[in-house]
């Protein structure tokens, strides 16, 4: 549920041909990955991305988004997580449209970390997994836990 001008904006997003968002869990070949820490979400740790354009794929988004956000070239492999959103209307909730976000993994390519983006406060390679992460990254930071040498 959200306000008439947030649900307009987006109605007018999806119009224009956005469909969602996407970001890349990317690792590199000592198996550490690269989180950020964004300045909606201080506390947590994620992956780099952002918000499609619309001559884009997801692909392409979360390529794009890696590389504006930490400086890093990588290349996609897998997807790992997607999820279709309803965004509805708050005051009639028949007026809606759907969003798409795709976490894909990604294999480092090259690059330094180097921040240029006002939104993120951090990006880091981590060997271990950091305190707190994104709802959406427990199972993946499980996981890669798993591979971890101890």
């Amino acid at each position: 549920m959200n306000d008439p001008d947030f649900f307009k904006h987006g109605q007018d997003l999806v119009k224009d041909g956005w469909v969602g968002d996407a970001g890349a869990w990317v690792t590199d070949d000592s198996n550490r990955v690269l989180l950020i820490q964004h300045s909606e979400s201080v506390d947590q740790w994620g992956t780099p991305g952002g918000g499609h354009e619309p001559e884009e794929s997801m692909e392409e988004t979360a390529l794009r988004e890696v590389r504006e956000e930490t400086g890093i070239d990588c290349s996609i492999t897998n997807v790992f997580w997607a999820r279709r959103k309803t965004v509805v209307l708050k005051d009639d909730p028949d007026q809606r449209y759907y969003m798409l976000t795709v976490q894909f993994e990604a294999g480092y390519e090259g690059g330094e970390i180097s921040i240029s983006d006002d939104e993120i406060l951090e990006a880091r390679w981590f060997s271990e997994s950091p305190d707190n992460v994104a709802d959406f990254l427990e199972e993946k930071v499980r996981t890669w836990n798993s591979t971890i040498d101890p």
